[in-house]
């Protein structure tokens, strides 16, 4: 049986939108990495991971495929959160020992939480229409 996007669900489109939000976020997280403390490559490929993993949900009528691409960018957001706190620390004590970009990290960690939430919604609102 062939299946067409008519048979998808908002959710379907839901998980689409965070795969190019994060595929974005993705890139520029690499683009503005700069060497930076609060940036890691994993965040990264995490990030990447999450938004191609979405191929799953694209090409199957598995019912936990939402799942993977979600769990992945939570896992994006911890790690970039993780890794910004030690900066954002700085900001808040008022002093220079980390270093490192506090504002993007957060932001990042935003953008991949984002993605994590819009993720969740999908694996809710499923992806097939019933």
């Amino acid at each position: 049986m062939k299946k067409s996007f008519a048979d998808r669900n908002f959710g379907f489109y839901i998980l689409l939108a965070a795969a190019f939000i994060a595929l974005a976020g993705a890139i520029l997280y690499l683009a503005l990495d700069g060497g930076d403390r609060t940036f890691t490559i994993l965040g990264f490929l995490l990030a990447l991971a999450g938004a191609v993993s979405t191929i799953l949900a694209v090409l199957t009528r598995l019912k936990f495929a939402p799942l993977v691409p979600t769990a992945l960018y939570a896992a994006a957001s911890a790690l970039v959160l993780r890794l910004a706190l030690p900066s954002l620390s700085d900001l808040w004590n008022k002093v220079n020992f980390i270093g490192g970009n506090a504002v993007l990290g957060m932001t990042f960690a935003g953008v991949f939480l984002l993605c994590a939430v819009l993720g969740t919604v999908s694996c809710f609102t499923g992806t097939e229409k019933r």
